[in-house]
């Protein structure tokens, strides 16, 4: 049983793929990695900080973001998290492919991984290693239920409304548009992962609502956005979207629109709509047709509550935040930065 713990356990995955990255960019490259404690004042906690060692140079050190893996959906939360510490950073993880690697390269996103792959320009450091294959190491990586795509329902919901949590789970549920039963099982996950706790008479609160939200982005691109979706869509219409009616409850903006409106910083060049399953009025009315390379793409709302704001039309900001860094583009991810300092990062100060 104890074994089956660890497993389970996210700050043991990451220590151990922390670790074989270590080793093998030691043997790799000759330079030594000392792991060093994080500095709990800062703002944005890295998962760890890593000092990077070398014959005759100053020691660099560089906040680490340790990833399982990542995808092309999950790339762009991986960029903007780890511009966010401030300080140089780099990403820690299981394997890094070729293509991936030029992609990282290309954001000067630094990164080590399991196989001895890297990339570090940071002077007076510059290493770039590529075409390793993927290694086993020993803990393998397994996807709580809380983040899976039903359960990232629930989690969604409980931190775009931060007194929810203290809700009967019926209301919940309700809120998350999932079955009631579902509820309880992520509460229990939340728990065991330590984003959650229970106050007796003073009610459920979450807490380390940063490192949930951060694994709530990077889970939401890979398990539930992929299951939302409807279709690629074209127009001739120009600017349709900004004319259109979107109906009370039934289509919402997010990504690129979404953006634009709230920061004027962005043209937008995809089109994000949320609404129901049923969509044949909304094409027909708004002279839609079905294009695989459209720049019009519609998912499934999902969510099933009012958020507290007044842009109505809009999906809530952490939804807006998602769709934009899942494109990876670097003039998205600087909006959704925008979007986190404004409108994300007031909300995990409630909790």
């Amino acid at each position: 049983m104890k074994t089956q713990k660890n497993i389970n356990n996210p700050a043991v995955k990451e220590r151990e793929i922390l670790n074989a990255a270590k080793l093998a960019f030691e043997e790799a490259t000759g330079f030594c990695i000392t792991i060093l404690e994080v500095e709990p004042a800062e703002k944005i906690h890295p998962d760890a900080v890593l000092q990077i060692d070398a014959p005759d140079v100053e020691p660099k050190k560089f906040r680490a973001e340790i990833k399982g893996f990542i995808t092309k959906a999950t790339i762009g939360h991986v960029v903007e998290r780890i511009r966010r510490f401030g300080k140089p950073g780099i990403l820690v993880t299981r394997h890094v492919t070729p293509p991936m690697a030029e992609k990282l390269k290309e954001l000067n996103i630094a990164f080590i991984d399991t196989a001895g792959n890297a990339y570090i320009n940071e002077l007076p450091f510059f290493v770039y290693i590529i075409g390793q294959k993927k290694k086993k190491i020993p803990a393998t990586e397994t996807i709580v239920r809380a983040f899976r795509p039903t359960g990232l329902k629930v989690v969604f919901a409980l931190l775009c409304l931060p007194e929810l949590v203290k809700a009967p789970y019926r209301d919940i549920a309700r809120a998350a548009n999932v079955a009631l039963g579902t509820v309880g099982w992520v509460m229990y996950d939340l728990r065991k992962l330590n984003f959650l706790v229970d106050r007796g008479k003073h009610g459920r609160k979450l807490i380390n609502t940063d490192k949930l939200l951060d694994t709530w982005i990077h889970a939401y691109a890979r398990e539930l956005r992929p299951k939302l979706y409807i279709g690629h869509y074209n127009t001739t219409r120009k600017e349709w979207w900004e004319k259109i009616n979107l109906g009370k409850n039934q289509f919402f903006l997010g990504g690129e629109p979404a953006a634009a409106r709230l920061t004027d910083y962005l043209k937008p060049e995809t089109i994000t709509i949320y609404g129901p399953e049923e969509i044949n009025k909304f094409l027909i009315v708004n002279h839609l047709k079905k294009d695989p390379q459209g720049k019009i793409e519609i998912f499934q709302k999902f969510w099933n509550f009012d958020y507290p704001w007044n842009y109505k039309t809009l999906v809530p900001p952490l939804l807006i935040y998602a769709d934009l860094i899942a494109t990876a583009d670097d003039r998205n991810i600087e909006t959704a930065r925008i979007i986190y300092d404004q409108y994300i990062d007031r909300l995990i100060e409630k909790y």
